[in-house]
């Protein structure tokens, strides 16, 4: 049992990281790894302790489903019993608190000025929900603005578009820079385009000395560099001087650098850090992502509506985000149902899992495919049952894809356009029943 003293850090931080030692034991290690790894106890004055974590949406799900079980093991630390409050990783509260228990120095407000590029520092920590698929890369960030000698880089964080490698650049950007840090954020175009410009004014000087020095390089989207030999033999040179002058290195892509045909020098230098993939939530977590958004825009959705969304196995984070206000917009116009809520979910999968990847012909082949059926028949004049089937669903897929139904009649054995209307009602009913076939347009 151990006595804390209301203002002690150091008995304050060995007294909590002893109930952290209880709470491992005593819950699954994933519940434990998502939501209370990392946190501190910031303040306590006898009777409340104040304790932080990653993000207020960290917190609410502490508070709900785990408050009472810290409680206890609290209690059974120090000898009695006190109230635990959980507060956001940079809140007033946790830097109050810090302030009382260590003396320590509030953070300096955001700021943009000491970063070279564009950031939007409304993508914060605290507004990105970890999981278990994306823990790692939160947790490799995260830790680049602590002063710990332990901390790693190049971090690589690659995925499908939409899973919020974007934002945890951003908030990586703009906390570090908050902390004085000299940051550069740039998308691999944005990267491409200044050091052309300086090739072609005779500047390079200029462009090594902006980026060269920085305490914190992070590169967005990798993949388009892919071939482009100059621009990709200045990125090995700027990240080797940034790494030599005691600096850190956040890349993202879409996919593994050893994927992308890189020069070895370049690849091997990124494998050298973390290289994580961020993957899709599962079901507990989207849930608890649908009820955090729906609060953030002051609405109430029905649990059947939220089990349907949350049901969904949506490709990213993006999609997700999109049911849920295409979920809202419907309750708020008074027509949310069950019919009308499925066929915002089928148009949103659609249009995510058959973008520019796949041209027309390829989308065809792999609908017929589906239904057991050839590209020809399908736009022949077959009516049989898998045949009429697959012709539907490319309807309703292509119309998605924003193709006139003049361009999908030509696609499709130059048929008749009110011939082809009368098929994408149809065809959206079947693709909502077939899961298999909107998994293979993913692929």
């Amino acid at each position: 049992m151990t006595t804390i003293a209301a203002t002690g850090p150091r008995e304050l931080s060995e007294a909590w990281q002893a109930v952290l030692g209880r709470l491992q034991v005593e819950l699954s290690a994933h519940n434990f790894n998502t939501w209370l790894r990392g946190t501190r106890a910031v303040r306590f004055d006898g009777t409340r302790l104040l304790i932080e974590a990653r993000t207020a949406l960290s917190c609410e799900w502490l508070t709900i489903k785990l408050g009472a079980t810290v409680e206890r093991a609290v209690a059974q630390q120090i000898g009695r019993q006190v109230e635990v409050e959980f507060v956001p990783r940079g809140s007033t509260a946790a830097v109050v608190g810090a302030l009382v228990s260590a003396d320590a120095a509030p953070p300096p407000s955001p700021s943009t000025c000491g970063i070279v590029g564009r950031v939007n520092c409304a993508y914060t920590f605290d507004r990105y929900l970890p999981g278990e698929g994306n823990l790692l890369a939160y947790e490799s960030c995260s830790a680049l603005l602590s002063e710990n000698d332990l901390r790693i880089s190049p971090v690589v964080i690659f995925g499908a578009p939409g899973m919020g490698k974007t934002h945890l650049l951003h908030a990586l950007a703009c906390g570090a820079a908050a902390l004085g840090k000299r940051v550069a954020c740039l998308h691999a175009e944005e990267f491409t385009t200044l050091y052309m410009n300086a090739v072609r004014a005779n500047d390079i000087a200029s462009f090594q000395a902006a980026l060269r020095g920085v305490d914190l390089l992070l590169l967005d989207d990798l993949q388009y560099l892919t071939g482009k030999k100059g621009t990709l033999d200045e990125l090995v040179h700027t990240i080797d001087a940034v790494a030599d002058g005691g600096g850190h290195v956040v890349v993202a892509s879409e996919r593994h650098p050893f994927d992308l045909d890189l020069p070895d020098r370049l690849s091997s230098r990124l494998a050298a850090g973390v290289v994580t993939r961020v993957e899709p939530f599962r079901w507990q977590e989207r849930r608890g992502f649908i009820d955090h958004l729906s609060r953030q825009l002051r609405v109430a959705l029905p649990s059947w509506a939220v089990e349907r969304i949350a049901g969904c196995e949506v490709p990213s984070t993006r999609v997700l985000q999109g049911a849920i206000h295409a979920a809202v917009a419907l309750s708020r116009g008074g027509r949310l149902d069950l019919a009308r809520l499925d066929a915002e979910l089928t148009r949103l999968s659609v249009a995510e899992m058959a973008p520019c990847g796949f041209d027309d012909r390829a989308l065809l082949d792999i609908i017929a495919r589906h239904f057991e059926t050839t590209f020809e028949q399908l736009a022949g004049r077959s009516r049989v049952g898998p045949v009429a089937k697959a012709r539907a669903v490319a309807v309703f897929a292509l119309k998605e894809r924003g193709r006139t139904l003049s361009e999908i009649a030509s696609l499709l054995g130059k048929r008749d356009a009110s011939t082809i209307s009368q098929l994408q009602q149809r065809g959206q009913e079947l693709l909502a029943q077939e899961a298999g076939l909107r998994e293979r347009l993913a692929g």
